[in-house]
């Protein structure tokens, strides 16, 4: 029990926290929210496979790499088949899966361009809209165990709807949410490019909370609120709003 809990460990601990995740890098977002109930939503820029670090397999500090893996080619197919599983088929420096990954992509309603352009980069282009009904996240990634949305917006019981940005708080968003775990070490240069974004909510509807720092720009019924996205604020801090439409 305690050889699998180790493996677990050297799997889980590097994935979720050294960050190999997709996280957006240089991007410009919007969400539409309408009192009629109809919504929009544009992504445009990078959105990337991050690495935490040189090695996203190395073991969590303490555990040696026989510990880890046992040492094995076998063991190390397995550890990279669980991440293409979790990922939806896109591994981390495996160019030509990545860039299988973007076609696949290619092929679902909103994405207009997914261009895998090396590095763990892709130029993305996501455009959809329509009648608002229960849930949204974006992306969401076909076959993947694990989704980590860079938008998402859920319908509380009194119909507000609450728009979250979890991705957009970085690799740390996710660390933050899963508590303190074992880490393997970091490299100095991180392989990711810093996120830079713009994120706007515009609506018409009844704005009951956001977390701006500059609030709400009201021009006749319609309401904006724009953040300044660097990843760097923590899960609290990415882009968060609640807002209450007619129907």
């Amino acid at each position: 029990m305690g050889t699998c809990l180790k493996w677990v460990l050297a799997l889980v601990a590097p994935l979720l926290l050294a960050g190999c995740l997709l996280i957006p890098g240089k991007f410009e977002s919007q969400l539409q929210l309408m009192n009629d109930g109809t919504y929009s939503f544009t992504y445009n820029g990078q959105m990337q496979m991050a690495e935490g670090d040189d090695n996203p397999m190395a073991p969590p500090s303490g555990m040696t790499d026989d510990e880890a893996d046992g040492g094995s080619s076998a063991d190390d197919d397995q550890k990279n088949a669980a991440m293409s599983s979790i990922f939806g088929g896109a591994v981390p420096g495996d160019d030509e899966g990545l860039k299988k990954f973007a076609a696949q992509l290619a092929k679902y309603d909103g994405w207009n361009k997914v261009e895998y352009v090396g590095n763990n980069l892709f130029e993305v282009e996501y455009r959809v809209s329509g009648k608002f009904d229960q849930m949204f996240a974006f992306p969401t990634i076909p076959g993947a165990t694990m989704q980590f949305p860079f938008v998402q917006i859920i319908r509380r019981s009194g119909g507000e709807l609450e728009v979250l940005t979890p991705a957009m708080a970085g690799p740390g968003g996710l660390a933050g949410a899963m508590g303190p775990m074992p880490m393997g070490g970091a490299s100095e240069e991180s392989k990711t490019q810093p996120i830079d974004g713009i994120f706007t909510i515009v609506t018409d509807g009844e704005v009951l909370s956001n977390n701006t720092e500059d609030g709400l720009a009201v021009s006749g019924t319609t309401k904006s609120m724009q953040w300044k996205v660097d990843g760097t604020s923590g899960p609290g801090g990415s882009p968060r709003a609640i807002v209450k439409l007619a129907n």
